[in-house]
């Protein structure tokens, strides 16, 4: 892969990223929290490994930050889509595994897996015994591309995507450090999107996000709960009382046009 493929593919990687968490609301047919993200100070396995320089900024911010990523990680996070409503997920992620389970209104919990060893992503309504899973593929589009294991967005793919047009800067955050990152893109067709991030210096992931369109508050969320600690690998595998249908062929732009379970 040369090096503008690979730097087009982290771009899709990103801003699809988000399109996955938004995914889930259109497949069933469809207020974020201003408390502080609690950490578990017993905890230390996720620290920043070396110091903060609060007078840097942009790229020269984000290239000197080295931070040591948790094994495993638990979080809380409340939604809010504007004009619509709010929603509470918990995503879990141990090593490359990952797990999103996102409580909806009217509907009742919606559950993602990842499964690193298997490489397959599932998806099923809690209660329900039909769901979907596809499998990783070699394409721009393919779920692998997602870091669905990752589970959340990283700092290192903020620098390596948006070098020319991020805004980078230590602010606090509810009391604590935080690195704030802001992109803008164009795409041509919907207008200009923005998101801004607020990256804990502690654990290296976002604990608020924002995205605008055009000037336009469309989606927030902020983390209320976050912990690093074991969790149980079965927190990874796909119930057996589910039947899946595999949809691995199908290219996510056609993801919508999924039945929901």
């Amino acid at each position: 892969m040369n090096e503008r493929k690979g730097r087009q593919m982290k771009k899709n990687r990103l801003i699809l990223i988000f399109l996955v968490v938004l995914s889930v609301l259109i497949l069933t047919g469809c207020g974020g929290s201003n408390d502080a993200a609690k950490t578990d100070q017993n905890q230390s396995n996720g620290e920043k490994t070396t110091s903060l320089d609060e007078n840097l900024s942009g790229a020269a911010l984000l290239s000197s930050l080295n931070f040591s990523y948790p094994d495993a990680l638990k979080m809380t996070t409340t939604t809010s889509i504007a004009g619509s409503f709010d929603t509470t997920s918990t995503t879990y992620t141990k090593n490359d595994n990952f797990r999103m389970e996102m409580e909806m209104p009217d509907i009742g919990k919606q559950i993602t897996i990842y499964n690193a060893a298997e490489g397959m992503t599932y998806q099923y309504t809690e209660g329900q015994t039909t769901g979907f899973s596809f499998k990783d593929q070699e394409s721009a589009t393919a779920p692998g591309d997602l870091n669905l294991d990752e589970g959340v967005t990283s700092i290192d793919d903020i620098a390596d995507v948006f070098p020319e047009n991020v805004i980078a800067r230590v602010e606090t955050l509810d009391g604590e450090k935080v690195i704030y990152i802001e992109t803008s893109e164009n795409d041509g067709q919907n207008g200009t999107i923005d998101t801004r991030m607020w990256f804990s210096t502690r654990y290296g992931v976002p604990l608020k996000t924002e995205m605008l369109s055009n000037g336009n508050l469309t989606m927030s969320s902020v983390v209320t709960d976050i912990s690093d600690g074991d969790i149980a690998d079965s927190q990874f595998t796909p119930p057996a009382n589910v039947v899946f249908t595999d949809y691995s062929s199908m290219n996510l732009d056609d993801l919508t046009d999924i039945p929901s379970p």
